[in-house]
């Protein structure tokens, strides 16, 4: 038979050009790719993923633990008792006087300053004390170990109100998006406390940082309090007065040299240009949050 000529398939047709005797199988039809393959690849895909970020994440948290400050490292649970027991009895105290709403932000702002303290207090590696929340005075960070010298003690000073003054901003933010003025409000108690924590007594902030400037700022804060004192007398300032004279002896007499307070010009210099930069803000912002009270009261 000629080659050419076309047998029947198994259906009995021909299938041209086939030759008779010889097989034929049908070409194999393209894979096709159903969802469940597409799905479980994707699946798959994902995952791997998931186990690549989790271990960047856990890389970067271990990263950060190294270089990032643990500022309650070394707290114990009396310590954490403390705080946050004094933390409850100032709001109680505050709350019987005044909004509730009020005095949260008002701690909460004490307690961001008092953080500030203590990230600092940590990097230097001194060992904190404790914190006290304290009714109608604020707030005090104490340190288990002395600062080495008046430039670390600037530093841990001016941490508090610098941290303090990012709070209060952020109060002030919340309220140009809120319209809120309980915020306001908020936002100009931050500013006042803290810049009244800057005059430079020796029980306040600024009595810490004035020391690195000069030691006869005190002086200058001490009369101030003194004048105020003489003026309005009364129970809380007499003894805020008798602790900051207290406080500023026991900074001069418990260094026996002045190896202490040996500081450099370009120190000094960068205390002076942070705690007078620090003044002038706090003093602009709590004249303009002041004003807008005002405004909104009328």
């Amino acid at each position: 038979m000629d080659p050419s000529v076309s047998t029947p398939d198994q259906a009995g047709q021909l299938i041209p050009g086939q030759a008779e005797g010889v097989s034929y199988t049908p070409a194999a039809k393209p894979k096709r790719w159903t969802f469940r393959r597409l799905a479980s690849g994707a699946l798959v895909t994902i995952g791997l993923i998931l186990l690549k970020l989790k271990a960047l994440v856990l890389l970067a948290i271990e990263q950060g633990r190294l270089l990032l400050v643990n500022p309650f490292e070394g707290f114990g649970a009396w310590q954490f008792a403390v705080a946050g027991g004094s933390m409850l009895v100032t709001i109680a105290a505050y709350a019987r006087q005044y909004r509730l709403g009020l005095v949260i932000g008002f701690v909460v702002i004490t307690a961001i300053h008092e953080l500030g303290h203590l990230l600092v207090i940590r990097a230097k590696g001194l060992r904190p004390g404790w914190v006290l929340f304290i009714p109608f005075l604020g707030g005090a960070t104490t340190s288990t170990d002395q600062p080495r010298s008046a430039y670390d003690d600037a530093q841990i000073g001016l941490a508090g109100p610098i941290a303090g003054t990012f709070a209060s901003l952020a109060a002030l933010q919340i309220y140009k998006w809120t319209g809120n003025p309980l915020y306001l409000l908020i936002a100009f108690i931050g500013f006042a406390i803290n810049l009244l924590n800057l005059l430079p007594l020796g029980l306040l902030d600024g009595g810490r940082i004035s020391g690195a400037i000069t030691k006869w700022m005190w002086l200058v804060g001490g009369a101030a309090l003194t004048y105020k004192t003489v003026t309005h007398p009364n129970v809380l300032l007499i003894l805020v007065l008798l602790l900051a004279l207290f406080q500023v002896y026991a900074s001069i007499m418990r260094e026996k040299s002045e190896e202490f307070y040996r500081v450099t010009g370009a120190q000094r210099a960068a205390v002076a240009v942070a705690y007078f930069s620090l003044v002038i803000f706090l003093g602009h912002q709590a004249l303009l949050t002041f004003d807008k009270l005002g405004t909104i009261a009328k």
